[in-house]
């Protein structure tokens, strides 16, 4: 496999490199075509290595799809007893609500795509309920006929090429018979923009639905509950303040993103980071989504 992120990428393709205490790797950005855009937020490809032991995954209230290009890598599940699960293949990662720690003591070279809430509904054949807090082999859920996909990638050298095989891979599994009902891209629509600053109720009049129906449409369709999606879009703009402030205001922070009160702000950290809020900014931060497990 040519893990290169050389040669000469489309300008849809965006590159950085990282090198820091933090560790050595490269990244490339792949904004989605736009019969895709619906679904995907982002395709990226990333290799390296880092100098920390466990990565955060921190949830987002979308999910994932991701492609080992390269060593074997784990994901641990919390205990007692821990337990290390390898990652070798291909998996999917739906909606969570609580962090997914992993680790890469080889390095990695791995490929993802990033869906928006509720964009795996059009193309797995399972409801999104079943994928909810679940990170699992994607053969799973489609059969071992995904295992090619991984196979073709290996075997493709060209960046650009890669993610236009992942993309025709999701385009052809698309279905027109698995679409988001309105109430729900419409109960997104006001989330997203809003950071999840929106009333459950407010979204209930809006859609004409009421919480019991909507919150079944939602899980079925997203994952996750409306109220369950609205912290975490909350959360996340919390996140986005933080970059860089030594000197936090908590309390206006919390009241700047929705929170009730400061307390509610320090409850949301502990169950989507496992840290207090405090503790959360002493720990490196590899990217946005993501903290070290010291």
């Amino acid at each position: 496999m040519d893990g290169s992120l050389g040669g000469q990428p489309g300008g849809r393709i965006s590159e950085l490199q990282h090198d820091s205490p933090l560790g050595r790797w490269r990244l490339a950005r792949c904004r989605p075509r736009a019969e895709l855009a619906g679904q995907v937020a982002m395709l990226w490809y990333g290799e390296g290595s880092v100098s920390y032991q466990r990565d955060r995954i921190l949830p987002g209230g979308g999910s994932f799809l991701l492609i080992n290009l390269g060593p074997t890598q784990y994901r641990i599940e919390p205990g007692p007893p821990e337990r290390r699960v390898p990652f070798q293949d291909i998996w999917y990662s739906g909606q969570h609500q609580t962090p997914i720690d992993t680790e890469a003591p080889h390095g990695n070279a791995l490929l993802g795509v990033a869906f928006h809430a509720g964009g795996g509904y059009g193309w797995l054949e399972a409801p999104a309920s079943a994928c909810a807090d679940r990170t699992l082999p994607l053969a799973e859920l489609l059969g071992d006929c995904v295992l090619a996909l991984r196979e073709q990638l290996l075997n493709t050298a060209s960046l650009e090429r890669r993610f236009d095989r992942v993309e025709d891979w999701l385009a052809g599994r698309l279905s027109p018979r698995r679409v988001l009902h309105a109430a729900v891209r419409g109960a997104l629509a006001q989330l997203g923009a809003r950071q999840g600053q929106v009333r459950i109720e407010q979204l209930c009049a809006e859609t004409g639905y009421s919480r019991k129906h909507l919150n079944s449409l939602f899980l079925q369709q997203v994952g996750q509950s409306p109220k369950t999606l609205a912290r975490l879009q909350r959360f996340r703009a919390a996140l986005q303040l933080l970059g860089g402030v030594a000197q936090v205001p908590w309390a206006e922070l919390a009241e700047h993103c929705g929170y009730y009160d400061q307390s509610h702000l320090i409850r949301d950290f502990r169950a989507f980071s496992g840290y207090a809020p405090g503790e959360f900014l002493r720990q490196g931060q590899p990217d946005a989504g993501s903290v070290v497990v010291r």
